[in-house]
């Protein structure tokens, strides 16, 4: 008589484990694309959020004239430095180009998804507590951003807000430290202390130019003109 409840064999078990684990390794993929999917978009929402608020602090903040003028980026080094506030010498100039963003002083998140801090760059001419913002004539800006490693057209920018991405190479993290350098020379760019930012599409680290996965968002001259002055001639010169 043959025994109905005999249990599996050890073949049997292991075609069982085998499908199980092709089912999960088809689900757990997505799921890591999802995360890192979600991670980029709130990314991307924090940068659009920081250069909002600059646009925000300018207009509450003018010179003795009326013209508005943007905040200096937050240093790495000196007395409260990485605090997520501005740091603005006693003559009105900022203490340096390029920075954190002061996230305190604008009153936006600290960090991106993966909890480090944003980056900041702006153009001195544009960050002047003492004489603000005038479009007659457009300051120079001192600040650009490019779209590919040769840089053959540069985009003029006022200021660059920036995320290291994912990787989080040469970020400084949220308990004031500064996370390994980058290694590929794209992202090498946008850790140096040249106001001269690389935004290109990702790539791996396998693929020509090297790892790349830094975000960045930034705010042209007739982007920011075109949101503080108005009329024109609040921005015009004395």
């Amino acid at each position: 008589m043959v025994d109905k409840f005999r249990g599996f064999t050890l073949v049997e078990l292991a075609i069982v484990l085998f499908i199980i684990t092709l089912l999960l390794g088809g689900m757990l993929t997505p799921l890591s694309q999802q995360i890192a999917e979600r991670q980029n978009s709130d990314t991307r929402h924090a940068l659009e959020n920081a250069r909002i608020a600059l646009a925000g602090y300018a207009l509450s903040h003018r010179d003795s004239t009326g013209k508005p003028y943007l905040p200096c980026p937050d240093q790495a080094n000196g007395i409260g430095a990485n605090d997520g506030e501005e740091d603005r010498l006693a003559e009105g100039r900022c203490a340096g180009m390029i920075g954190g963003l002061p996230w305190h002083t604008l009153g936006v998140a600290e960090t991106d998804a993966w909890g480090n801090r944003l980056g900041y760059a702006v153009s001195p001419d544009y960050a002047d507590a003492v004489r603000g913002i005038v479009h007659n004539p457009v300051p120079a800006t001192l600040v650009s951003v490019c779209r590919n490693p040769s840089c053959a057209q540069p985009l003029a920018a006022v200021a660059v807000i920036l995320s290291h991405g994912r990787n989080g190479f040469g970020a400084h993290n949220a308990v004031g430290g500064i996370n390994l350098p980058p290694v590929s020379a794209d992202e090498q760019a946008n850790t140096d202390a040249i106001p001269r930012f690389v935004m290109r599409p990702p790539s791996a680290a396998d693929r020509p130019g090297g790892e790349f996965d830094d975000l960045a968002t930034w705010l042209s001259p007739a982007w920011l003109l075109g949101r503080l002055c108005d009329p024109a001639s609040s921005c015009a010169a004395p």
